[in-house]
């Protein structure tokens, strides 16, 4: 690791941090957290849906019971937390039948709405950030 770069994602992590895989995910949405309301168990829930989400145009769709499991909360938790981000609009949520061959009986997660609000809010959330930063070099 010595020879990579330091700045870089490889320099900072090695493979054996890695071997699971990583995800991409703006850093806008750390930061969109308290403007949108979204509580800690959700945004939990948010990135568990992210790393499911493998390719553009093929939404997750993990099981509650995994979630659950990974987050050490009930199922229960899991579906309130679902239902609660439906609500707000952050994803639409599409039921499928257990005899599917792929899906199995398991939601489908549209992020594209957390997406378009991602797209939408960075700009201003970034000046924003920038000016508090600013602000705090100079004090």
């Amino acid at each position: 690791m010595s020879h990579m770069k330091k700045n870089t994602f490889s320099g900072r992590w090695d493979e054996k941090a890695l071997s699971m895989g990583w995800t991409a995910i703006p850093n806008a949405l750390f930061f969109m957290q308290r403007p949108l309301g979204i509580s800690p168990t959700n945004f939990n829930v948010l990135l568990n849906l992210f790393i499911h989400w493998w390719e553009a145009g093929t939404w997750p769709y993990p099981s509650q019971k995994g979630l659950a499991s990974r987050m050490g909360v009930s199922v229960r938790t899991i579906q309130r937390s679902l239902d609660e981000m439906t609500e707000m609009g952050l994803i639409k949520k599409t039921a499928t039948m257990r005899n599917h061959p792929r899906y199995k009986g398991r939601n489908i997660y549209d992020l594209t709405p957390v997406i378009k609000m991602i797209e939408e809010m960075a700009p201003d959330l970034k000046r924003t950030v920038g000016n508090k930063k600013s602000d705090s070099q100079e004090g």
